[in-house]
Parts: C-alpha cells; sequence; structure tokens
C-alpha cells in the first residue's frame, strides 16, 4: 500500500512538474517576443511568392525565404516561418515589417506576430489535472 501511495505522488510530482515547466517555456517564449518588439528594429521585407505550408491538427504554418535590409544597410537572407495574417499581406501586395534584433538580424519576428498564451494555458492545465487526479 506505501509503494502505491509514493507512486501516486511521483506521478503527482512529475504532472506539476512537466506542467510548470511546459508555463514557464510559454512566458519565456511571450516576454522574448514582447522584449524584441520594444527593443527591435523595423525592416520591410521583399514580397515572396515561394513558400511552404504544413497542415498539423488543422493549423497551418507557412515557410518562406525572406530577403530585408538592415538599418545599417546590411542585406539578410533567412528561411523563416511566419503566420497566415502575413501571408495574405503578401497575397495582397501589401509590406510585410519584420523586427529584428539589432546585434543579430537574422533572428527576427513579423511585426503582426502575436504572442500565444496556448503553452501557458496547457502547462497550468497539465499542472492541476496532475494535482487533482494523480
Amino acid at each position: 500500500m506505501r509503494s502505491h501511495q509514493q507512486g501516486k505522488l511521483l506521478y503527482k510530482m512529475l504532472g506539476v512538474l512537466a506542467g510548470l515547466v511546459f508555463a514557464g517555456y510559454g512566458i519565456q517564449q511571450r516576454s522574448e517576443l514582447s522584449r524584441l518588439k520594444k527593443t527591435g528594429k523595423i525592416a520591410v521585407v521583399e514580397p515572396i511568392e515561394n513558400y511552404t505550408e504544413f497542415s498539423t491538427n488543422g493549423s497551418k504554418t507557412y515557410t518562406g525565404e525572406f530577403h530585408f535590409t538592415t538599418e545599417a544597410g546590411q542585406n539578410i537572407v533567412a528561411k523563416h516561418s511566419f503566420p497566415e495574417e502575413v501571408l495574405e499581406d503578401f497575397k495582397a501586395g501589401r509590406p510585410v515589417e519584420v523586427v529584428y534584433q539589432a546585434n543579430d538580424p537574422a533572428t527576427f519576428i513579423f511585426a503582426k506576430e502575436q504572442s500565444s498564451w496556448f503553452l501557458v494555458i496547457v502547462g497550468v492545465a497539465v499542472a492541476l489535472a496532475a494535482l487533482i487526479f494523480a
């Protein structure tokens, strides 16, 4: 009986730990995105026509090769995933802005990119489920 209780406690601890890792990673992603939007430099990427579409669990992810010039005149070419909203802008011929790190311009995000609460919510749900059901 004692080993059964220890097993339940171990599952509970592992579940809470896994949930906290997911939530922590989600919070870290949100803060990095927010920091880059506040401190980064803005550039406009050249329109793209060729991209790859990946469909997973009902959500779509797109990847393409992007070209832009930094404030300092450096030409950047990098493959990067992008949200569907950006694809709509490309198809409509609208300018698409990126926000890049001044010291590492190949690290960039799209200005329209929004941080997601998904990992934070999943992490909290896993931790709570472990506490309640394990």
